[in-house]
């Protein structure tokens, strides 16, 4: 078998997963902190967090099909849900949180993280 420089090494998917568990933690912190005002402070870090996460998954191209199956999996929750909210936000009802964008962009970020880690931990994601 040739060597191949940039093939994925299980150190690779190992960090990929990890950082995803990062996420989920950092996008629920961000959520109860945008719902509750109760971490005024860690909103830049656990909004870091959560952004670099989501921005990392762009540059996913190396990852194996598992990982690019979960990824997928929970892309499609996320967009379900911000297919919603946008139906929300131009039907006639109540706008207290509707038209808050970064919450709406918070409960997007959480909603893939929790897709994601559902799907990893029931270990199908072709639900």
């Amino acid at each position: 078998m040739p060597y191949e420089p940039k093939a994925l090494t299980a150190d690779d998917r190992n960090f990929a997963l990890h950082m995803m568990w990062v996420g989920l933690a950092s996008s629920l912190a961000l959520l109860v902190s945008k719902l509750f005002g109760l971490f005024h402070m860690v909103d830049m870090i656990a909004g870091g967090f959560t952004a670099g996460t989501l921005i990392g998954l762009a540059f996913a191209g190396r990852q194996d099909e598992h990982f690019l199956g979960l990824v997928n999996f929970a892309a499609r929750w996320a967009l379900a849900v911000t297919g919603v909210w946008l139906f929300a936000s131009i039907a006639p009802v109540s706008k207290t949180y509707v038209d808050d964008t970064s919450l709406g962009l918070v409960i997007v970020a959480a909603t893939f993280h929790i897709a994601f880690a559902f799907a990893r931990t029931k270990g199908n994601y072709d639900v």
